[in-house]
Parts: C-alpha cells; structure tokens; sequence
C-alpha cells in the first residue's frame, strides 16, 4: 500500500509539473510574440516620424528595432518547434511573412523620402499598403495570442486538478502513516517494559564493569609508581655500595701500586711499566665506577639541581656519540619536587638513548621549561624520525615506560615527527600535586 500511495504521488507531482512547464511556456510564447508586435510598431512609429520631420534622430526607434525583429521571431520558432503546434507554426510563417513584407515597406518608404522627397514617400503610404500589412500583423499575433491564452487556461485548469490530486494523496499517505503509527505505539508499548528492564541491567554492568576497570587502571598506576620508586631506591643503594666498597678497594689498591712503583722505578724498569699500566687499569675503572654510579643515582640530581643534571646528562650521551647537542634550563630550578626531577631526568636519558640507537640525528635540542604551575620537558631531534606505530606498539617499552612514569605524576606526555624530519618529544608535568619522599643523600664521588 506504501508503494501504491508513492507511486499515486510521483503520478501527481508529475502532471503538476508538466502543468507548470506549459503554462511557463504559454507564457514566455505570449511575452515574446507581443514584444515582436511592440518592435513592429516602435519601427513604424521611427519610420512616421522621420517622414514627417525629416529629421534623422526620428529614425533611432526604427533602427533599434529592426534588428530586434529577427531574434524575437526566432525565438518564438524555436519554442514553437519544442512545443508548439502544425497550426501554431505554420501561424508563424503567415506572421513572418506579413512582418518581413512590413519591414519592407518601411525601408522602401524610407528609401524614397531619402531619393525623391516627401511626396513620393506620402504616395507610397497614401496607397495603405503599410496598414493592411499593420493590420494583418495585429490579426495574426491577436490569433497566435488566443491559442496560447487558451493553452494557458487548459494548463491552469489542469494545475489546479493536479493539486487536488496530489492532496488527495498526501492525505491518504497521512491516514496510513497514522494507522502505522499507532500499529507501532501499540507494539512499542508491549515491549516497553522488557527493554527498559534490559536496558538497566545494561547499565548497571555498565557501571559495574568500568569500576572495576577504574580499580584496576589505579592498581596498575600505584604498582607501577612503586616499582619506578623501588627500582630507583635499589639504584641509589646499589651506587652507595659501589661507591663505599669498590670505590674504597680501588683507591686502596691504587694508593699500594702507586707506593710500590715509586720504590722500584729505578731498580727494575720492566716491573715499573708494569705497575704503571696497572695504575692506569686502576685510574679506568675508578672512572668507569663514577660513570656507573651517576648512571645509577645522578649525584648532580641531588647536589646541583636538576638543570645541571640534564646538561652533564645531555652533553656526555651526545659527545659520546657525536652529536652536537644544545639545551636551555632555568636559572633556579629548586621548586621542582626530586620525584618530578629524577622522571624527567630518565625520560631524558631513555630519549638521547633511543636518538643514539636508531634516529641517526646529527644535533640534538633539549629545553627545559619552568613556570609556577609547571614544569615542561622537550627534546627535538633532526634524525629519519619515529615510525608512525612505534608510540602504540606495545613492544616500544621506552615510550611506555616514559609515557608512565609522565602519567604517575599527573602529566601530559606527546611524542611524533616534526614537519621538517626528525621526532619530537614533550613532557607537561604539574607542580604543587607532588608529595615529596623522604631521600637519602647521594653518595659523593671520589
């Protein structure tokens, strides 16, 4: 029945517009045949008046309105042609004949006046030829305005059937809607109950399960804070042990070689030699224990500040590899909370390492940014840059590590490429919702 209705419609808004295409047309063909009528006459009226006065500027209507004939005529052929009649087309050859025999007239009667003077031109209009062509002309447009009138009122006659057509339609479109309307309440209503029951134990797991999700999103968050916080405490002890016991060791044994090297240098060269590499072995290992010990705990962190430590960082990572390197820090950096300064100072150390292994980046920029609310951390290399994955790939465990320890302290971490090559990194940490722990002094290097 839809359909049937549809198609009821299409049928009416069809006829509506083939209704309004006609009387369109009747309408354009009646405004175009009384403007050729109108040109006609305002070429006879120029004609008359350059007779009677001889003055040329009488001749201006005429001349304007001669070239007009033409493409008013051909307008109405061919609109003629599209919609028009046998009987309304050959009506136009009468009347284009009758115009151009008009036309012809005029010009000879202007031709005349021009050549032999107002009386020869007065006996050609004395003749009535120029009004019975006027008078036929009349005739014939009054007779092709007739049958386009009547056109116009079969076209509106049938407009007005057309919409009563088409309301009839839509109205028996609405009954139907109506009556599947209420079809519908009726079903909707029965089943109303059984889905809002449904849609509450919807909700309520809903609500249930993102609980559980919260509670085990901050379960993961506080173990993971704690980790970092353990493994960095196993840091700090482990660089105080190598620090107490190697250090000790080391410089104990370099104080006896060095004694005993001094007593034999002159009596047994060859011991000697030996004695001085192994002072200078010893001289190696106690620099690569303070390496180690400042990669476990940075003393600088705790001493210095953090700035000092990311310049000492930044500058013996990139001079290591070759890589030239800048960076800008504050001046006074001490209201960084040392939580806050050690995670920026191994996002920054997990970043130069990672530029080192893959970026192949020639220099380095680190800026290190402070306001009262916040701390912010970027580092921007021009090496092949980061692989569009690489930040969601569940195996970079740099960035997610990074990206967590940023998210403990309630920050905002961003990493990707920049427009002219290479990776940027930026961390935004707040200040003032840090609780700062109770430390141990770093140990002093030796």
């Amino acid at each position: 029945m839809s359909l049937a209705i549809a198609v009821y419609a299409e049928l009416g808004y069809r006829r509506l517009e083939q209704a309004n295409r006609q009387m369109a047309v009747a309408l354009e063909m009646q405004s175009t045949l009384h403007e050729s009528l109108a040109l006609v006459v305002d070429a006879e009226t120029g004609q008359r008046g350059y007779l009677l006065t001889g003055k040329e500027e009488y001749l201006a209507p005429y001349k304007a309105a001669v070239p007009k004939v033409d493409g008013a005529l051909n307008r109405l052929r061919e609109q003629l042609v599209q919609n028009g009649t046998v009987a309304q087309r050959d009506a136009l050859g009468r009347l284009n004949s009758l115009v151009g025999k008009k036309l012809s007239e005029l010009e000879v009667a202007i031709a005349l006046y021009k050549k032999d003077g107002a009386q020869a031109a007065q006996a050609l209009l004395d003749t009535g030829i120029g009004r019975r062509a006027m008078d036929d002309i009349r005739a014939e447009v009054d007779g092709m305005a007739a049958a386009q009138r009547k056109q116009l009122d079969e076209a509106t006659s049938r407009w007005a059937t057309d919409i009563a057509f088409a309301r009839l339609g839509m109205q028996i479109m609405t009954a139907f809607t109506v009556a599947l309307l209420l079809v519908v309440w009726f079903l909707a209503r029965r089943d109303a109950q059984q889905r809002e029951a449904r849609r509450r134990t919807a909700v309520e797991d809903k609500r249930r399960l993102e609980a559980e999700v919260e509670d085990r999103t901050a379960e993961l968050s506080e173990l993971s804070s704690y980790l970092q916080k353990v493994r960095e405490d196993e840091k700090s002890k482990l660089a105080r042990d190598i620090h107490d016991e190697l250090g000790g060791i080391l410089v104990s044994a370099k104080m006896d070689v060095a004694w005993v090297e001094e007593r034999i240098r002159k009596k047994d060269g060859e011991s000697s030699a030996k004695l001085e590499r192994a002072l200078q072995a010893l001289d190696d290992g106690v620099q690569i224990k303070r390496r180690i010990i400042e990669e476990l705990r940075p003393t600088l962190l705790d001493n210095l500040g953090l700035a000092a430590a990311l310049d000492w960082q930044a500058h013996e990572i990139c001079d290591r590899a070759g890589i030239a390197c800048t960076i800008a820090t504050p001046s006074d950096d001490s209201i960084i909370a040392p939580q806050v300064s050690i995670a920026l100072y191994r996002i920054l150390q997990e970043a130069l390492t990672n530029i080192v292994k893959y970026a192949k980046a020639k220099k380095v920029n680190v800026d290190l940014g402070l306001t009262s609310h916040d701390v912010t951390l970027l580092i921007e290399d021009d090496g092949v840059g980061i692989p569009e994955d690489a930040q969601n790939n569940l195996l970079s465990h740099g960035i997610i590590g990074m990206r967590q320890r940023v998210r403990a302290l309630h920050g905002e971490f961003a990493i990707g490429r920049r427009p002219e090559g290479g990776t940027m990194i930026e961390v935004n940490i707040p200040l003032g919702k840090q609780h700062e722990p109770a430390r141990e002094p770093a140990p002093e290097i030796a």
